[in-house]
């Protein structure tokens, strides 16, 4: 069956949806956009989805809507369109492969800002009222971006539509989770939070404003654990191998004679110590049976050979006790080690893992014979004198200090009280020596995407994003570390919901994303865009527009207002750069996973600000909230609604154009001092000219597009009333939207902002807004103004004491 096995682009970001804006495309003859734009910065690779053949390509920029482009024919009659190029790399005819690079992005034909369309055809296909054989391509990239059906077990319960971004009989949990209901009514018992980013299934029709669904139960935090496995002792004809297991991973039956081992598996080693050498990885779910008791945190256990997973490195034994220390065997050395560097259970003994020193005599002056391996097995052949304790080692383990030379005589050990002889094991008979594997690796235990690697048995290999290692089968589980891209993986279990549980290479696992500092200051002097933040290798969610609060338009930030926040569980947040240090640091942990603004606050009034001047009068307070705000996501918005009076206009600036070269000179002072953070263009104050208050949004951002354009993003502010419907306000950000086509967008500002609305319906029209934002991909989210304000002017938009966070929070 036809699929898409690669991303088309560098970046997996969905900029414009297939049959959005049809106020657009009418006058081309179609019913809406009929492809998808994916974002591809300009000269980025573009990836051929599939496998097939050339048909056709365009090297000429000019006289198609299309500008330089490439169709590629598949089987069963698809054909994919890559549009916008600024160069092809293939041929018509050309045979390719899904990942071959086909050529470079650009903006080239009609188009805003460089991206990528990707249009998809079948031939015969109609597609509803689509002309020219032209059909949806979301549902072929949709697997690429983690949607698969999850595995159960499952919750069943309902969700708030306009929580969740849907496909068929798949849906998604928007930025901030959804609450999962026992019934279909905002009253109902909440079940639990499903996190964000959780693929469930849809059961049903939805029911007024709630959708029916089944959530895997591994994603909620509130899932009960499934029952044990029974088990029972591995059969006694089985093949096994006898060592020892970590006990905190063994679940032990009553009888305490068998246990099943955890869900990662466990390694089982020769002694009881993490330095012994390991005999091999037992299988998650495995029945093993318990020789005895517990030593150093270890359990004697008996493994089936068939419960291991890859190479059973069974140890070579340690010397058997001679009978005469006169008379030893050829392959032996005896000596004295330094007991602290020894391991000891019963009469064997693993040598420390930095090796020790082996010597002829049990003192610190005596002679060296060479380096007991770190990790050897030795037998102790007599009892300990001072420091020292006597043991037998095979030469294989002993680096001599003089190879080939004779020992020198070794002072002899006083024996242990001889126990009676045990009847000699018969020999087994020798095996045909195999080729050498790579010695076992320490490994990390978790959980990682199933949709995100690729398996092959009980193995798998890392996708081409990387993975984040999470230790729960759960999107908002703690984050282990990364895994790179192509990195081997050994499967521990089945999978579970959207993840399967792994073992990686220790060495090879990298600290989480996101907690690498920041690069230094280079006092260069030079105004260049932060670089792109490193990318979290976990797929992007569809409904990627995060909600949030404006905190407080006053400094201090009082406890009815933290409460309103939780009530709230905001995705994003907007503080000001002069609220309480301690006050941002506290809305920090308590919301450790939303995104920021930070408004650089600036009193103008009726005066001329230098740009030398804002920075000197803001840098400070910027740099004391981004501390407490480090290692979080987070943007700066330098200045506020620089169209109005009381902001700078007819004062510092006259117009868009002289607030540019302003606006420039601060960003590229900010930039010299926090070197890697973003910087965006402030919201600007909607509406048309008002003699003596404002200037004309649009015209004021034309004017100024080059600083639209320097910047990292571009703040908005957004408002409606009963007057003025929600409706006319959205068109007022879609308008933002078509100029800076492929600029990330923050709704900084918006709200209901005047009376004759009842609290309730204030609250469903913010949800709507919200909703409404997840169509509009490059839109990154919204923070509502405002959460509280002395000023009476806001009475209409404060939600502390109105419960607007806990109406918002149901959602």
């Amino acid at each position: 069956m036809f699929k898409f096995e690669v991303w088309p682009t560098e970046y997996r970001s969905i900029n414009q949806h297939f049959g959005a804006n049809p106020q657009n495309y009418g006058q081309f003859g179609l019913p809406g956009h009929e492809g998808v734009d994916i974002m591809a910065p300009k000269g980025t690779r573009i990836f051929a989805v599939a496998p097939g053949t050339v048909s056709m390509v365009r090297t000429n920029p000019k006289g198609h809507n299309y500008g330089i482009h490439i169709r590629i024919n598949h089987e069963e009659g698809y054909q994919t369109i890559y549009a916008h190029l600024q160069k092809a790399l293939v041929q018509p005819g050309q045979t390719v492969k899904a990942g071959d690079v086909i050529g470079l992005a650009d903006d080239t034909g009609n188009s805003f800002g460089s991206h990528l369309h990707l249009t998809l055809k079948k031939k015969g296909a109609k597609h509803k009222n689509w002309p020219n054989e032209i059909i949806d391509p979301t549902p072929f990239l949709l697997p690429l971006l983690g949607w698969q059906r999850p595995a159960g077990p499952y919750t069943e319960g309902w969700v708030y539509a306009k929580g969740i971004t849907r496909n068929n009989d798949l849906a998604q949990a928007n930025t901030g989770g959804v609450n999962l209901r026992r019934k279909s009514t905002f009253y109902s018992d909440i079940i639990d939070l499903v996190p964000q980013g959780t693929i469930m299934i849809i059961t049903g029709k939805q029911r007024g404003q709630y959708v029916p669904v089944k959530v895997p139960t591994v994603a909620l935090s509130q899932a009960e654990p499934a029952p044990p496995p029974p088990i029972s002792p591995p059969p006694p004809t089985a093949a096994t191998v006898d060592g020892w297991g970590w006990k905190n991973e063994i679940t032990i039956q009553k009888n305490g004679q068998v246990g099943v081992v955890g869900l990662y598996g466990i390694y089982l080693r020769v002694l009881a110590d993490k330095n012994s050498p390991q005999i091999g990885l037992v299988k998650g779910g495995s029945t093993v049976s318990i020789l005895g008791d517990e030593q150093n945190g270890y359990l004697p256990i008996r493994v089936r050979l068939t419960d291991f997973q890859g190479k059973v490195n069974l140890p070579e034994k340690p010397p058997a006790p001679p009978a005469d220390l006169s008379n030893l065997p050829p392959n032996t050395i005896l000596g004295w080690a330094w007991t602290p560097y020894l391991t000891i259970t019963g009469t064997q003994a693993v040598v420390g893992r930095l090796g020790i020193n082996f010597r002829d005599k049990p003192s610190r002056s005596s002679n060296t014979l060479g380096l007991l391996k770190g990790g050897a097995i030795v037998t102790i052949v007599g009892k300990s004198r001072g420091e020292f304790t006597p043991v037998l080692a095979l030469k294989k383990d002993v680096e001599l200090t003089k190879p080939g030379e004779p020992l020198p005589p070794i002072e002899q050990p006083e024996p242990f009280t001889p126990a009676p002889p045990k009847p000699e094991e018969p020999e087994e008979p020798k095996e045909p020596e195999e080729p050498q594997e790579p010695a076992p690796v320490d490994t990390t235990p978790g959980w990682v995407l199933t949709s995100a690697i690729t398996i092959q048995g009980e193995k798998a290999i890392a996708g081409t994003y990387g993975l984040n290692l999470r230790s729960k089968p759960q999107r908002n589980s703690e984050n282990l570390g990364f895994i790179p891209a192509d990195t081997p993986l050994l499967i521990t279990g089945a999978p579970q919901g959207e993840y399967t549980p792994i073992r990686v290479d220790t060495a090879l696992l990298q600290p989480p994303f996101g907690t690498a500092p920041l690069p230094p200051a280079t006092g260069s002097g030079e105004s260049k865009p932060a670089p792109r933040p490193p990318q979290n290798p976990d797929p992007p969610l569809l409904g990627n527009a995060r909600i949030g609060l404006h905190a407080s338009a006053d400094p201090d930030i009082q406890e009815a207002e933290f409460q309103e926040f939780a009530d709230l569980r905001p995705g994003i947040i907007k503080v000001l750069s002069f609220h309480n240090a301690d006050d941002i640091a506290r809305l920090a942990r308590e919301h450790p996973n939303a995104s920021w603004i930070v408004r650089a606050f600036l009193s103008f009034g009726e005066r001329n600000v230098t740009p030398q001047q804002f920075f000197d009068w803001t840098i400070d307070t910027v740099k004391r909230a981004l501390e407490k705000l480090a290692g979080k996501d987070v943007v700066v918005e330098l200045h506020n609604e620089p169209n109005l009076v009381s902001e700078g206009w007819g004062f510092s600036w006259t117009d868009g154009a002289s607030f540019a070269t302003w606006w420039l000179q601060v960003l590229a002072l900010y930039r010299k001092e926090l070197p890697g953070t973003r910087f965006i263009y402030p919201g600007l104050s909607p509406g048309s000219d008002v003699t003596g208050i404002k200037e004309d949004h649009i015209r004021f951002v034309e004017a100024s597009r080059e600083a639209v354009e320097a910047a990292d993003g571009l703040g908005v502010h957004i408002y409606w009333s009963k007057a003025y419907p929600m409706d006319l306000a959205l068109s007022v950000l879609d308008d933002y939207i078509s100029r800076f086509r492929y600029k990330p967008i923050w709704v900084t500002e918006a709200s209901n902002n005047k009376a004759g609305t009842s609290v309730y319906m204030k609250a469903q029209q913010y949800l709507r807004f919200w909703h409404e934002l997840q169509k509009r991909p490059t839109v990154q989210g919204v923070t509502y103004f405002v959460a509280s304000a002395l000023n009476p002017d806001f009475k209409e938009e404060v939600w502390v004491g109105r419960g607007i966070g806990k109406l918002v929070g149901t959602r």
